[in-house]
């Protein structure tokens, strides 16, 4: 009786796993849709040389409530050459432990900063879930945006504690190859859509999966930290990735930006500003 009621749990396992296979393996992400707003124009990289010329640049600007946007989009050239520090951007949830969302934020020796966002892409009637992530629901998709955009929404319109820990390179020629690859990537996936995935392509595993390319093995890619983003510094404080010698609970408190950025509000030198570390 025990083998017959364990025969019929598999037989419904397979079954259930067969359903999933065909409902989910012929989906294909979507190219046009009523997309969000703000994930709506996708940027697009062109390269010369030592320049990269990005248009689309996503510079919104929101408030006073998030849902008010504010489009802009600017185009511009930045010298791979000059770029000066990379930042690792971490915005736990409402204050989660678990989860978080990061990102990368290029520092040029022009003072610019242009961040790299990887994010679902949502139509407007569509909001997050992680099991709708886990599935074929959401298209990945890659904004390069101004960074005053993306940090000023996060830590003063959804008061979020926003961190921005300073990366530590293995070679300095990895900044250049590093950002190249990401914007390789966003070309890519205009005319080639992917699925995100909340486990295997999310924000911090694509991270991951860009700084291993360019310097290989470099991190795990089976960390459960991977998939609780909200541990992402933890591990890249744990792996040498962050440029410092002190404790997280340390590098937490020094790299923490959401004060200065509530108190200078959208100031033009805003980058530099919240910088300000003591």
């Amino acid at each position: 009786m025990f083998l017959n009621k364990r025969k019929k749990l598999l037989l419904i396992g397979f079954f259930f796993l067969c359903a999933l296979f065909i409902w989910q393996v012929p989906k294909k992400p979507a190219v046009d849709a009523d997309w969000q707003t703000h994930l709506a124009v996708p940027s697009l990289a062109e390269f010369k040389d030592n320049l990269v010329f990005i248009k689309n640049v996503r510079n919104f600007r929101y408030g006073p409530t998030e849902e008010e946007m504010q489009p802009a989009y600017y185009d511009k050239t930045y010298n791979l050459e000059e770029i000066k520090q990379v930042w690792f951007v971490v915005e736990p949830f409402n204050g989660q432990k678990y989860l978080a969302h990061t990102f990368l934020s290029f520092e040029f020796e022009s003072g610019d900063f242009l961040a790299i966002t990887i994010e679902a892409r949502k139509t407007k009637n569509q909001k997050y879930g992680i099991i709708k992530g886990a599935l074929r629901t959401f298209p990945l998709m890659y904004i390069a945006a101004d960074e005053r955009d993306v940090v000023l929404l996060r830590a003063n319109l959804r008061q979020d504690n926003v961190y921005t820990y300073p990366v530590k390179l293995a070679r300095p020629e990895n900044a250049r190859l590093l950002l190249t690859d990401m914007l390789e990537r966003m070309n890519e996936l205009v005319v080639k859509p992917a699925w995100y995935n909340t486990f295997l392509a999310n924000c911090t595993s694509s991270i991951v999966y860009h700084v291993n390319r360019v310097s290989p093995s470099r991190v795990g890619n089976f960390s459960w930290k991977l998939w609780f983003t909200g541990y992402s510094d933890r591990l890249a404080l744990q792996m040498g990735l962050i440029d410092t010698d002190l404790s997280l609970k340390q590098a937490r408190q020094k790299y923490l930006i959401t004060p200065r950025s509530q108190q200078i509000g959208d100031a033009e030198d805003y980058s530099r500003l919240i910088r300000q570390f003591e």
